[in-house]
């Protein structure tokens, strides 16, 4: 089907594409659905240069040469020009009108393409074919694409030349927030952490993380604290290799840091570290005891995870939630890094009020739409902010672990309404999912530090590897 037969309706993860004269191609998103789009391509292109033979046919009426050499295209970098000529034959004498499709589907995700000319006439044997590729939801690995460029005269194709770009993926970190209490930053069994070299838990050079400030009365004195970049991070080493406890700072006397406890990042960004050729950049901004609801153990009155002001006497406020979003403006502007996703454990601190539990869901797509719409702008632009931009969102389930001193089984009735919002995540919040944590039970994964509320060390290791599966089924 001639390109100018597709006008489809998008769906949420997916935009249509249609490429005819002056008209920008935008080869986006997850499938083959094309939506015309008069947006130009950003930036001075650049000239694709000479260095041998490019995509090339001929037939009776026509030759078409679409470049004359290899074409390597880069994730999120400014668009490149590659050079189109026609050879006509002296019976030839019509307008020369010239379209491009995608192979496939995966050959057109995240791809613009647009002719600085798209129609010739018998006097005209030159234009250029501009090429940008947007940087994608999930890191990609290098591959080829393969386009399709098909020349037509009076309407009527005449011929069709295939041409291979070879796609180098961007250079920018992965960046994932970390939000959520005591289970995101990690309470595992004291002395746990296996972090000597060849260890579960070693670092990996690849592996970075903000270097925060410790969650303690020292380093947040005040609501001040919250809001203010040189309380939230080390400026004098802003980004620091990532070792467990990720929420402790770096200890440069040491290279490293005195904690014994692990959580589930690191295992989670060693797991992408498979899928990647970027270096990985974890954001902590966890705080155990904390959620939307007050608590006992919360220094300042102003410390939860709402985004904005409740007037429900039960709730608390806004602190934490600002601190996240300040992390991660740190970190994207220090490494100038791509935020992939948002990674959440919490929920036990909602589950012993009524007005707490019974608010939750609301609170917690609030805040989810906040962050997507607040955190600074990343290399992917306005596409990647928003309420229902691409930015995933990744929530797991709270332990129903038991040992002889403590049974989170069965839940509360409360509890239970804040579990029900985890496992109905995906109806609630576009492009979110839950991770499944309800095996990661003694014997095989025993309790964390305190009580079967926190998981251990081997259960932290497995959902950090289940955190990312889910999160690249769902982009999927």
């Amino acid at each position: 089907m001639p390109i100018s037969e597709f006008v489809r309706t998008p769906t949420r993860l997916s935009q249509q594409l249609l490429l005819l004269a002056g008209v920008s191609l935008a080869l986006v998103s997850c499938d083959s659905d094309l939506q015309t789009s008069s947006t130009p391509t950003t930036g001075t292109p650049v000239v694709v240069p000479s260095t041998g033979a490019g995509g090339g046919t001929s037939n009776s009426s026509l030759s078409l040469q679409v470049g004359d050499g290899q074409i390597t295209l880069t994730e999120g970098e400014d668009a490149i020009s590659v050079p189109v000529s026609v050879t006509r034959s002296a019976a030839s004498t019509g307008v020369v009108e010239l379209s491009v499709t995608g192979a496939s589907a995966s050959d057109e995700n995240q791809m613009t393409a647009t002719f600085s000319q798209a129609q010739l006439a018998a006097d005209e044997s030159s234009t250029s074919l501009s090429l940008q590729l947007a940087i994608d939801a999930l890191p990609i690995q290098a591959q080829t694409r393969s386009l399709t460029v098909t020349a037509s005269i009076d309407g009527s194709p005449v011929l069709s030349t295939d041409v291979d770009i070879a796609v180098t993926p961007t250079n920018r970190p992965d960046v994932y927030l970390l939000v959520g209490q005591s289970n995101m930053v990690g309470f595992s069994e004291d002395a746990s952490k296996l972090a000597s070299t060849g260890g579960l838990d070693a670092p990996n050079a690849r592996i970075k993380q903000l270097n925060v400030t410790g969650n303690d009365g020292e380093n947040f004195a005040t609501a001040a604290d919250f809001t203010t970049a040189a309380s939230v991070f080390n400026e004098g080493m802003p980004v620091s290799p990532a070792v467990d406890p990720l929420h402790d700072g770096y200890d440069t006397n040491i290279e490293g840091k005195s904690g014994q406890r692990i959580g589930p990042a690191l295992s989670f960004a060693k797991r992408a570290l498979l899928d990647t050729t970027a270096e990985i950049v974890l954001v902590p901004a966890a705080w155990s005891d904390t959620g939307f609801c007050k608590r006992d153990t919360n220094r300042l009155p102003g410390v939860g995870w709402n985004a904005t002001a409740k007037n429900n006497a039960a709730l608390a406020g806004t602190l934490l939630y600002e601190r996240a979003v300040l992390r991660a403006n740190v970190a994207l502007a220090e490494t100038d890094g791509v935020l992939r996703a948002i990674l959440w454990h919490q929920g036990e601190a909602d589950s012993d009020d009524a007005g707490c539990a019974e608010t939750y869901a609301d609170n917690l797509m609030e805040l989810v739409t906040a962050l997507r719409t607040n955190i600074d702008q990343d290399a992917r632009g306005a596409v990647a902010r928003g309420p229902n931009a691409e930015l995933p969102f990744i929530v797991g389930t709270m332990s129903m672990g038991s040992d002889a001193f403590s049974d989170q089984t069965p839940f509360s009735d409360l509890k239970q309404l804040v579990d029900d919002t985890h496992r109905n995540i995906a109806n609630l919040i576009p492009l979110s999912d839950v991770v499944n944590n309800d095996d990661l039970i003694p014997d095989a994964y025993p309790c964390g530090e305190g009580s079967c509320i926190h998981f251990g060390a081997a259960a932290y290791r497995e959902m950090g590897n289940r955190y990312y599966q889910q999160l690249f089924e769902l982009m999927q």
